[in-house]
């Protein structure tokens, strides 16, 4: 979460010795891409994920509670919510509505959206804009940016509209905007956004952290 009064957290301190962590807003979304990727093994994806934080130059500590800890750290940072965590929402059916957004597909939408309100260009800020940074502004995109306005078409219910023609209207938007991806459960937004899901993430990384050092 960000801070007024304290800086991002870029360090972890282990035994008297300072290792830089690399938290800037594309490595953590190389990171939820990192763990999506179906081909990677657990021991794969936390190798990758050490490499994605503390980069390749750093000699790091083969002692497994090093890991535990610095990646607990790196969850706090990457999931905590200002405004407490709300349930997913559910379908009918029980559930886990599809997800909203993804930040691949969505790359484009988001990039116009920083610039158009903020005047950032994202392509320049990779490696320096920091997570907490980059999740503040993220939340606080307004309605009429082109990111809020395509969430807002993908969520609108077409079946409240009465006119057949505006019906499909929506439905041809709602197609043409369409999320990818075969998942309607536990999905990337999910991830993103919801700290028990991300929590998750690390628990199976903390797992592999535990059974040995780099």
């Amino acid at each position: 979460m960000l801070s007024l009064t304290h800086s991002p957290t870029t360090q972890f301190s282990w035994n008297g010795e300072i290792y830089d962590i690399d938290l800037a807003f594309d490595t953590v979304l190389l990171y939820l891409q990192l763990q999506e990727d179906q081909e990677l093994n657990p021991f794969q994806k936390w190798r990758q994920s050490c490499k994605l934080f503390f980069g390749k130059n750093q000699r790091l500590p083969s002692d497994p509670d090093f890991y535990a800890k610095s990646f607990e750290k790196i969850s706090r940072i990457i999931t905590d919510q200002p405004y407490g965590l709300k349930e997913p929402e559910k379908d009918d059916g029980g559930i886990e509505a599809t997800k909203q957004f993804d930040y691949v597909r969505d790359a484009g939408a988001i990039y116009a959206s920083f610039f158009e309100q903020y005047g950032i260009d994202l392509n320049k800020e990779r490696g320096k804009m920091h997570w907490t940074v980059f999740k503040a502004l993220f939340d606080g995109l307004g309605p009429k940016t082109y990111f809020q306005r395509i969430l807002e078409i993908r969520r609108e219910d077409a079946s409240k509209i009465e006119d057949p023609t505006d019906r499909q209207e929506l439905l041809d938007a709602q197609n043409y905007y369409a999320v990818d991806g075969s998942k309607t459960e536990k999905e990337l937004e999910q991830q993103a956004l919801n700290s028990s899901s991300l929590s998750n993430m690390f628990d199976s990384l903390l797992d592999q952290a535990k059974k040995g050092g780099n």
